[in-house]
């Protein structure tokens, strides 16, 4: 008889403070998983805008056969345009918000590209909300990026 009347299972106490440890976990969890979010948006369109630029040098190098063919190339990164000797590559932003990069509030550093031994116009990059756009003159060999919020 004594085993029909053991109760087991949970006090509602017990039950709450469970429930409150989850609540704190997911209030915590979610501003650090928006916050990564955000920093792999910004890491896409870096990555879009130096892809962009390898296909802007590649079509510049290759200008004799390639410039006359190509009125617009759509790639994964945007679309690329040329007239009369400059390039133009506009790329969709992928990030949301537009008022900071998260690892700098000034800009994300383009140093690395360069055409030959002239390096870009604009060095660093401030963040965009709807695209950024790569310039590309043939007679003064420098690339220039803009971003449109």
């Amino acid at each position: 008889m004594k085993k029909l009347n053991t109760k087991a299972g949970f006090t509602l106490a017990e039950l709450l403070i469970v429930v409150a440890i989850i609540a704190v976990l997911v209030a915590i969890s979610i501003p650090v998983f928006s916050a990564q979010l955000e920093r792999s948006r910004e890491a896409t369109d870096v990555a879009n805008i130096r892809s962009a630029y390898a296909e802007i040098m590649t079509y510049a190098i290759d200008d004799e056969t390639t410039a006359a063919n190509l009125t617009s190339a759509v790639t994964s990164s945007g679309s690329i345009t040329y007239s009369e000797g400059v390039y133009t590559a506009v790329i969709p932003a992928h990030q949301t918000d537009n008022t900071k990069w998260e690892d700098s509030n000034t800009g994300i550093a383009l140093a690395n590209m360069k055409t030959g031994s002239t390096y870009a116009a604009n060095t660093t990059i401030a963040p965009a909300k709807t695209s950024y756009t790569l310039t590309y003159t043939v007679a003064t060999k420098k690339i220039d990026v803009t971003s449109a919020s």
